[in-house]
């Protein structure tokens, strides 16, 4: 194996927790609901927008802000969950940009 073949895998061990986070449906809708309310969302919020209980919201909402998918900020007693998508999307670029540099010296694969 040479290195490129090295750092693709390198590459792809950093991006799939991405994907196996992406993968959940809960979490998607979540995702969803983020990225169309700029100014984020409480739990409670999320929990009437989803109609899921409000542990199933916040066990998601972990799982994403651990993998940095959403960031949160407490206003208050209150605390609004935002997307950040900025860790992840570089992740994947990163994973991109190896692949290609890869198939830039095999033109027969484009």
């Amino acid at each position: 194996m040479d290195s490129r073949e090295e750092a693709a895998l390198k590459e792809f061990g950093h991006t799939i927790p991405i994907f196996e986070v992406l993968a959940d449906e809960r979490r998607q809708q979540i995702m969803i609901e983020l990225t169309k309310h700029a100014q984020g969302l409480t739990v409670s919020e999320l929990t009437k927008i989803m109609q899921i209980s409000q542990p199933a919201v916040s066990h998601q909402l972990k799982t994403l802000k651990d993998h940095h998918f959403v960031s949160v900020e407490r206003q208050g007693t209150r605390n609004f969950y935002r997307a950040t998508l900025d860790g992840p999307l570089t992740k994947v670029e990163h994973l991109i940009h190896t692949l290609r540099s890869e198939l830039e010296l095999k033109p027969y694969l484009q």
